[in-house]
C-alpha cells in the first residue's frame, strides 16, 4: 500500500520537472573571458556579425485529437503493443533512449497503472492537457491528467508523464535524467 500512496504523489506532481547542465570546462572560461575583452574594449572586425536572432521552432500545428485517439494511444502504449517505429512517435524524447517506451510499460505493469482520457483540453503552442482517470495498483490518483507535445505528425505522451511513471517503479532511463 506504501508503494501506491507514493506512485499516487509522484502522479499527482506531473507538471515539476526541473532541468541542468554542467558547462565547467576551463578552456571554455578562457576563450571565453578573451572574446569578452574584445567585446567589452569595443574592438570589432569589420564584416563580421556581432549577433544574430536566436532561430525559433515552431511546433507543428495539429488538429485536437479527440478522447478516443489519445486513450487509443496511450493504452496501446501502456498495453506494449507498439512496434519498434512506433515506439519512436508515441512519447516525447524517446529517441533519447530507445528502451523508454519498454520502460513505460514495464512500470505501469508493475505499478497496475491504467489511464482514461476523459477530457481533452485546445492545444496551444504543441502541448494540450488531457484530464484522466488514472489508477495505479487500483487507487485513483485525484485531478490527474496527462500531457502531451505536438511532435512530427503526431500527439505524443509528454515527457514528464512517462518519466514520472518510469520512477514510480524505480527504474532509470536516460531520457529521464534531470
Amino acid at each position: 500500500m506504501q508503494t501506491a500512496a507514493a506512485l499516487v504523489a509522484i502522479v499527482a506532481t506531473l507538471g515539476l520537472t526541473a532541468c541542468g547542465s554542467d558547462s565547467g570546462s576551463t578552456g571554455e572560461a578562457a576563450a571565453t573571458t578573451t572574446a569578452a575583452t574584445a567585446f567589452e574594449s569595443g574592438d570589432t572586425k569589420q564584416d563580421k556579425e556581432e549577433g544574430g536572432e536566436l532561430a525559433v521552432t515552431t511546433p507543428p500545428d495539429l488538429p485536437k485529437p479527440t478522447v478516443e485517439e489519445l486513450n487509443g494511444r496511450i493504452n496501446k502504449a501502456l498495453a506494449g503493443q507498439l512496434t519498434a517505429e512506433e515506439k519512436k512517435t508515441y512519447i516525447e524524447d524517446a529517441d533519447q533512449d530507445p528502451m523508454l517506451v519498454d520502460k513505460f510499460v514495464d512500470a505501469a505493469e508493475r505499478n497496475n497503472v491504467t489511464v482514461a482520457i476523459t477530457n481533452v483540453g485546445d492545444p496551444a503552442d504543441g502541448k494540450l492537457k488531457a484530464d484522466a482517470d488514472v489508477t495505479i495498483d487500483g487507487t485513483p490518483v485525484q485531478d490527474a491528467f496527462v500531457d502531451f507535445v505536438a511532435e512530427g505528425e503526431s500527439w505524443k505522451v509528454s515527457h514528464v508523464f512517462a518519466c514520472n511513471i518510469v520512477k514510480s517503479a524505480e527504474l532509470d532511463s536516460a531520457a529521464c535524467q534531470e
